[in-house]
């Protein structure tokens, strides 16, 4: 079985996650050049502001992914204020400046320090609460376990990642899967509005009522195309009495009998049930499942019987707990560092493909297997599959920007560099190979926006499908100088 340790390793690596990047369209400056620019803006900044000779800038800009070491921006803005905001906005683009807008700091590209300016939006960290209403304003900047932890207290949440570190701009703005999307629905789904400033340093809304085609983009495609958010306006939903959190164990051996269960059961599986397969790189050790189901530890032992029955699992384990116990659970951290999260910093390169009905064949699955199980071990790589359906597969693909709307499962391929630079370029390359040749092989034809991943081929229809010249109309009226842009922009 595998260890807690190799288990919050991985679950560490993997949680549902992303950032919020937005890089600005110019030429950066060389690295060399000083730039006091932000000090003489028309409007004054109040933020702290760190440039490379301070003590900090290091530490600052160590974000998800050291693999990436192309990147150092000229200055850090760590906004007080949606002012500050609007302020850098302007300042920069009078300037001729790229600028860069971070949240939870998780792209697996880095390109939310890939800017002159790095626009920080963690001190936008307001959470809102209107009980009668049940909805709540909460600030781009806000990370996950802290916005779980606050709507706990008031007896609400909102489905999302299970990475507390994850900042909820990128991750709601990129579509925003997590444990408990099954039953309620992506992040994005659950967006009422939108407070965002654009490229003239303008605060607008967008919502169902104004801007409605900026709503449409914002929510699934707003990652790093349309402007920076400063905050969302979330429904939230009661929080259950309890939920079951489950831990079953597979033996590697029987990989395809528990595929055969998730390919026949997956999309007809109640709603209550979200779950994740976690497969090691090593034979010896076994495939385990983590989940969370929305209820009873009694009605979900009956409720996946037949899954049970089916997939035969070696050992199954429910823990019947409060929704922010599950949190704290499926984090793999304490419920301290749950409410005050921290980056884990590694160098890995990840894939994504999502899997439409009626999932992978037998000759797809064992690919996978043969690929973790053969990679240098310097270059461990794992695979999780996160279950679709329910929630997420009821909304049609052209509601929101977010197209994966007829999922059964999502893989990402996780591979850790250990190893030195000339190693890990060989296992880069190793993982790139097959990403391309496995789309080929078995006709996939899409993958997680929020995974993002600048050697995907044909990533425009990979991420947005037939949404995406939808995408750029509306970018051409709300953006047309293309003021926002990065290399995998709309």
């Amino acid at each position: 079985m595998m260890s807690e340790s190799m288990i919050k390793k991985v679950f560490l690596r993997f949680c549902l996650l992303s950032l919020l990047i937005i890089v600005v369209k110019t030429s950066p400056l060389k690295k060399s050049k000083k730039i006091n620019i932000l000090e003489s803006c028309p409007n004054p900044i109040k933020g702290q502001i760190v440039y490379p000779d301070n003590s900090k800038y290091t530490q600052d800009i160590t974000c998800e992914n050291t693999r990436v070491t192309t990147f150092h921006p000229a200055a850090i803005v760590y906004a007080s204020n949606v002012e500050d905001v609007q302020n850098t906005v302007k300042c920069a683009k009078s300037s001729n400046l790229t600028i860069t807008a971070r949240s939870g700091g998780h792209s697996y590209e880095e390109y939310s320090i890939s800017g002159d300016i790095v626009l920080d939006v963690t001190n936008l960290n307001q959470i809102d609460i209107n009980d009668n209403a049940k909805t709540a304003v909460i600030g781009s900047g806000n990370r996950l376990g802290p916005i779980y932890y606050n709507l706990s207290q008031a007896g609400f949440f909102i489905p999302a990642g299970s990475c507390p570190s994850v900042g909820i701009g990128g991750h709601a703005l990129g579509g925003g899967i997590g444990l408990y999307a099954r039953k309620f629905g992506t992040a994005s789904d659950n967006i009422l509005s939108i407070d965002i400033v654009n490229a003239n340093g303008i605060l607008i809304t967008a919502n169902a009522n104004q801007n409605e085609e900026l709503f449409y983009a914002l929510r699934g495609g707003g990652n790093n195309n349309y402007g920076i958010v400063t905050s969302f306006t979330f429904k939230l939903h009661p929080t259950p009495p309890k939920v079951t959190s489950i831990h079953f164990v597979y033996d590697f051996s029987k990989i395809q009998t528990v595929f055969d269960a998730i390919n026949k059961l997956g999309l007809t599986l109640t709603d209550d049930m979200t779950f994740s397969l976690v497969m090691a790189p090593s034979s010896d050790t076994h495939l385990e499942l983590e989940g969370v189901y929305q209820g009873t530890k009694k009605n979900a032992q009956k409720d996946l019987e037949n899954f049970i029955s089916l997939s035969k699992p070696t050992s199954t384990e429910f823990f019947e707990e409060s929704l922010f116990s599950s949190v704290v659970r499926w984090g793999f951290e304490s419920v301290n560092d749950t409410m005050n999260p921290s980056h884990h910093p590694s160098k890995f390169k990840a894939k994504s493909f999502l899997i439409k009905p009626p999932g992978l064949s037998p000759k797809g699955i064992q690919s996978i297997k043969d690929f973790t199980l053969n990679t240098p071990k310097d270059c461990p790589t794992y695979a999780i599959f996160d279950l679709f359906g329910g929630a997420i597969n009821k909304v049609a693909a052209d509601e929101t920007a977010f197209v994966h709307r007829n999922i059964l499962y999502g893989i990402q391929l996780y591979m850790n560099l250990n190893g030195d630079s000339t190693t890990n370029k060989k296992c880069i390359d190793q993982i790139n190979n097959f990403g391309t040749n496995y789309q080929k092989s078995f006709n996939i034809s899409s993958s997680y926006q929020n995974y993002i991943d600048k050697e995907l081929d044909n990533w425009q229809t990979r991420y947005y499908g037939s949404n995406f010249q939808k995408l750029v109309s509306i970018k051409r009226k709300f953006d047309p100088d293309n003021f926002f842009h990065f290399p995998q922009s709309i």
